[in-house]
């Protein structure tokens, strides 16, 4: 019998983020009734005047989330407050306030600071969501960033990743890989130099400062034949995998069907096939758009209303049907099988 003490040491990496969250799921005690915990975009608990309270949070860490030598600290602040706003928007609710820890190196610029808090307040003031406190403390290296947020939402509009159901069609509101192509200029600028400049500015400016979907979310929450949502923070591909376990039903991704931006298809030119793109496409992370599941019957009313409202297009992606909890992707009508390369947490360097 081998000895387990010369098998090697498991470490966090080996489990990775989803492993680890499970690990902790569930081991507490039972959750009260009316509240929802682990497994969506926001804890939901119960609020004021039967309302719902919604509570998230998010950390950013240099040299993980962030590169300084990419990112304006002013533009980090406005991602920061960005990506918690876009989880209350997942969840059909309106943003009430947040709270900010902050890890800061002794040797930071002060000027760094102040560019920081400003990206952060302005976002802050475009939503009227005050900051009610925090915590900070010295970092021995990295810049690292923590914030939790609340909301509210009216029982009656709370979407929940699990409200997907048979026949429902898939949705986003925006194009997508607009983030990862980016990221992928931003690591190698020498292979992108031909993108042209004006293309290359607006991907840069989304991967920097997305812009939550706050009022979208809010009123598509209160749509009842909108059953399912979650935000494209992990890339669609994943972001469907979430609401295909967490409601116990088949999604089908039409590739060819994927709305992509002008900027993207200019990047894209450079080195990647028309299939390349739309795989970056499902598979890239950040694009901080709503993904949610619609009725067939009410889908044209709710996209022609929508269109009114924003301005914009319910993109239709795909399909929901029951089955086993899984994603499928069909390019031109047949089964393809994609690599994904979304963001991992613990990946060994």
């Amino acid at each position: 019998m081998a000895d387990s003490s010369s098998q090697p040491l498991q470490t966090v990496s080996d489990l990775g983020e989803e492993q680890i969250i499970r690990r902790f799921a569930g081991a507490g005690p039972d959750l009260p009734r009316g509240i929802t915990g682990i497994g969506d975009d926001c804890a939901v608990t119960e609020g004021f005047g039967g309302q719902k309270q919604l509570i998230g949070t998010d950390l950013l860490i240099e040299g993980i989330h962030f590169r300084s030598e990419w990112t304006s600290y002013r533009d980090l602040g406005h991602k920061a407050l960005a990506v918690n706003l876009s989880d209350i928007a997942a969840m059909g609710g309106r943003p009430e306030n947040f709270f900010l820890s902050l890890a800061l190196p002794a040797s930071m610029p002060v000027d760094r600071l102040d560019g920081f808090r400003e990206g952060l307040m302005e976002l802050a003031r475009k939503y009227e969501v005050p900051l009610l406190g925090g915590d900070t403390t010295r970092s021995p290296g990295a810049f690292m960033i923590s914030v939790m947020i609340t909301g509210r939402a009216d029982p009656e509009h709370l979407k929940l990743r699990s409200g997907a159901r048979d026949g429902d069609i898939l949705c986003v509101t925006g194009p997508l890989g607009d983030s990862a192509a980016a990221l992928s200029i931003l690591e190698d600028p020498q292979k992108y130099s031909r993108v042209p400049e004006d293309h290359r500015s607006e991907l840069l400016q989304w991967h920097f400062r997305p812009e939550p979907a706050v009022r979208q979310g809010r009123w598509l929450g209160e749509q009842p034949a909108v059953h399912a949502m979650i935000d494209l923070s992990d890339g669609l591909l994943s972001d469907a995998r979430h609401l295909a376990e967490q409601s116990g039903c088949r999604i089908t991704i039409a590739l060819d069907q994927l709305p992509l931006s002008g900027d993207f298809k200019a990047f894209g030119k450079i080195g990647r096939t028309a299939e390349q793109l739309r795989e970056l496409a499902a598979a890239g992370g950040e694009d901080y758009h709503l993904l949610m599941t619609v009725s067939q019957a009410q889908y044209s009313a709710v996209a022609r209303q929508f269109e009114q409202r924003f301005g914009g297009v319910l993109h239709v992606v795909g399909t929901v049907e029951s089955g086993s909890s899984e994603v499928r992707t069909l390019r031109n009508g047949s089964p393809v099988e994609i690599q994904q390369h979304h963001f991992q947490h613990f990946n060994r360097p």
